[in-house]
């Protein structure tokens, strides 16, 4: 089976080249897409570097790197600009009445500083916002700040990110309790193929560092909120030509004691690592899927490189 595993693509819309040290880390994790062939079928997996296929514990893998005359599974369809930006997620949260309040698309600082005069910060917690460009993934390309004020070393950031991007998406910083995707398969005739809801597991930035499929305690409210995003997301993808796979990413948060489901965080128009995490269970029967030091008992995936990466299931 051959693999276009393009973890860098996001990078490739923005037109921008990743660090060295990034693009290694991305092949590293890329090697993880051998879950997807059948077991005992040899592997050519086409990362953005090489590395070196011994770390690969679970699948007999070949490593190639360039772009695959063609390929059997892809991470990312090249062709998906449009559906992976974050202005079109926005714009579906926005019409189904889902956006956070105070999100927006920001083209400057003078923008940016008339939006936190306004209030559009005051929404997060003690004041708390973010800024992500418009294709990134892994927590790349954002930058956090705090109060109606940007200044110092985070004004600067974000001056570099908007002359690079032309365009920023702002959002308060919420109270998060829960993280959680859906993964889902849009067909060719536009019906989907939904699976169950799995947990995100992120760092106290909301950055990712695994997956847990068993599937969080939401409420039948949640559930259907989640359905309705889920089924006007499909119907939106195949209207401007996408089929193949996507994962919405949602979370639970407080809100002065209430909780509430920010149903549409992010649109993945691509393969995630919940697809990922699915196919090992169906493959080890594992539950887990992580990044990081193993835990005791864990099945290590990828083993360490000088790239930092280590993969484990469990």
């Amino acid at each position: 089976m051959i693999i276009y595993a393009n973890l860098d693509q996001e990078a490739r819309w923005a037109r921008v080249t990743l660090p060295q040290h990034v693009l290694k880390r991305i092949s590293a994790c890329a090697t993880l897409l051998a879950a997807f062939a059948p077991e005992g079928e040899d592997v050519v997996i086409h990362a953005p570097v090489s590395i070196d296929p011994k770390r690969v514990q679970f699948a007999r893998v070949e490593i190639r790197t360039g772009v695959p005359a063609q390929w059997d599974i892809a991470w990312a369809d090249p062709r998906a600009e449009e559906a992976n930006d974050r202005r079109t997620a926005l714009a579906l949260a926005t019409e189904l009445g889902v956006a956070i309040p105070g999100a927006r698309a920001i083209t400057s600082l003078a923008e940016l500083d008339a939006h936190l005069a306004a209030g559009g910060g005051a929404l997060g917690i003690d004041g708390r916002w973010v800024c992500k460009a418009v294709h990134t993934a892994a927590g790349r390309d954002r930058a956090h700040g705090n109060g109606a004020v940007v200044e110092g070393e985070v004004r600067v950031h974000l001056g570099r990110m908007l002359e690079k991007f032309g365009v920023v998406m702002f959002e308060p910083w919420l109270d998060r309790t829960l993280d959680l995707g859906v993964c889902v398969q849009v067909r060719p005739d536009g019906t989907l193929n939904v699976d169950r809801p799995h947990t995100l597991l992120t760092d106290q930035r909301g950055n990712f560092v695994g997956i847990d499929i068993v599937e969080p305690a939401l409420t039948d409210v949640e559930h259907e909120q989640l359905a309705r995003v889920i089924a006007a997301t499909g119907e939106r993808l195949h209207g401007i030509g996408y089929t193949g796979p996507f994962t919405i990413d949602a979370f639970v948060y407080r809100d002065h004691g209430q909780r509430k489901l920010h149903a549409l965080c992010e649109l993945n128009a691509r393969h995630s690592f919940g697809h990922v995490a699915r196919a090992l269970h169906a493959r080890l029967g594992t539950r887990v899927l992580g990044f990081g030091t193993p835990p005791d008992g864990a099945r290590v995936l990828v083993t360490p490189g000088d790239d930092g990466v280590t993969a484990w299931a469990r």
